[in-house]
């Protein structure tokens, strides 16, 4: 192998190596909101699947199916979990409101959007 072979391996593997540190580095820098939307998501999809059997919910009732629900993404060992769930459940019913998956029937009670 000659001199110029080597130099071009060595800057070849730099630029790899830089474009992987940047990709990395700009997933970690954005994973807290995507975290963040992947739960809302699966709370949300918690309560429409109970809509779908139940005629309406309440902000309560929000609270108590979405207790204790999970989310990450798979190559990071970061997680968020709902802990206080009547926080998180007016959260949720505003993320739903917003995707017109639900319809408020009165103060603090939804049913599924028609």
């Amino acid at each position: 192998m000659s001199k110029g072979m080597i130099v071009l391996g060595i800057l070849m593997f730099a630029a790899v190596t830089a474009v992987l540190y940047v990709w990395g580095l700009q997933k970690s820098m954005g994973q807290s909101a995507d975290l963040s939307r992947i739960l809302l998501n699966r709370c949300g999809n918690k309560v429409v699947s109970y809509l779908r059997r139940h005629e309406t919910i309440t902000t309560a009732e929000i609270a108590r199916e979405i207790q204790g629900i999970k989310a990450g993404e798979f190559w990071s060992k970061k997680r968020l979990v709902v802990q206080d769930p009547k926080k998180f459940a007016n959260q949720v019913a505003d993320f739903l409101l917003d995707q017109q998956y639900i319809e408020q029937v009165s103060k603090g009670k939804y049913r599924l959007k028609k």
